[in-house]
Order: structure tokens, then C-alpha cells, then sequence
């Protein structure tokens, strides 16, 4: 269930793959409804974003949790100094971009005056709310920094290391 000095933990990698799944549906639904027409399945989309938005801010106070309970396997030894800064920023600024959405996302409901709950959503309802525009573009810094860190696992994954082992998925991890 723990991580070890080589491996997370079976709970942070559950965090991990649940989050990654939440948060990239959340983008693509995202970028989905605000592109359809504004009908009952814009209407159904919002709701069920914010649904599952408060569902990952919950998860990220969790895994934000996690990260002080359980020991964190330090980067691989054979990984270059700057491999190492790029993973450990590229890591940070995906928890802030996440934080700052979801911060942005409740402000959104909050100031629309629609409140936390999913049912009182609509596209109207959260037009011109100021939080929008920042929500708008974080979700873009959020793309950049999720291709960024996916290139960055893969290139390290086929050259060096074994990251996709160390993330629980054992059908490539090296022998």
C-alpha cells in the first residue's frame, strides 16, 4: 500500500491514474461543451463537469494529503541533474494549475451565484463571471504541462528508466 525508496505506493498510484483519467475527461468535456450549441447537452455537460470537477478537488486535497503520509520514492539515480529539476517543476506546476482550476472552477459558481451545487448550472449562468477567463487559460497551461509531462515519462521510459513500473503499470516495466 506504501511507496518504497524505487515505487509509489498502491494509493498514490491510484490518486495518480484517477486523477489523470478525471482531469483529462475534464478537458475534453470542456473543451466539448463550451463548443456545442448552447442546448439541454451543453446544459448536461456543464453540470456533469462540475460534478466531476468538485470530485477531483476533493481527490487533490487527498493526494496533496498523501503526499506527507507516504514515503515518496526519490527520481531514479541514473536520471541527469537536469532531468531531475524538469520533473520536479513539471510535477509542481501540474499541482498548481490543478489547484488554480479548481479554485477558479468554485470561484466561477460561487460569484455566479449558482453555489457548489452541479444542478443549478447552466451555460448562461456563468457567462461573464471573472473567474471564467482564468479558467480558460489555465485549463490551456493544464494541456501544455500534461503533453509536456507525458512526453517527458515516455522519452525517459523508452531510453532509461523503468517510470511507467514505478507508476504501477507492470506490462512495461523493465526487467
Amino acid at each position: 500500500m506504501k511507496g518504497s525508496s524505487t515505487q509509489y505506493g498502491r494509493i498514490a498510484q491510484l490518486f495518480h491514474w484517477l486523477s489523470m483519467l478525471l482531469i483529462v475527461g475534464l478537458a475534453i468535456g470542456g473543451t466539448i461543451m463550451t463548443r456545442i450549441d448552447s442546448t439541454a447537452q451543453q446544459t448536461q455537460m456543464y453540470q456533469m463537469h462540475v460534478t466531476v470537477g468538485l470530485v477531483v478537488l476533493l481527490l487533490t486535497v487527498a493526494r496533496v494529503i498523501w503526499i506527507f503520509v507516504d514515503k515518496r520514492p526519490a527520481p531514479p539515480a541514473e536520471m541527469k541533474a537536469a532531468q531531475k529539476t524538469a520533473f520536479a517543476a513539471n510535477h509542481l506546476l501540474l499541482y498548481l494549475v490543478i489547484i488554480l482550476m479548481v479554485v477558479s472552477g468554485v470561484s466561477m459558481l460561487l460569484l455566479s451565484g449558482v453555489g457548489l451545487s452541479p444542478a443549478g448550472v447552466t451555460p448562461a449562468a456563468i457567462e461573464n463571471v471573472p473567474p471564467r477567463t482564468v479558467h480558460d487559460v489555465v485549463s490551456k497551461l493544464f494541456m501544455l504541462l500534461f503533453v509536456m509531462h507525458l512526453a517527458g515519462v515516455i522519452m525517459y521510459q523508452v531510453r532509461e528508466g523503468d517510470t511507467f513500473g514505478r507508476m504501477g503499470i507492470r506490462w512495461f516495466a523493465k526487467s
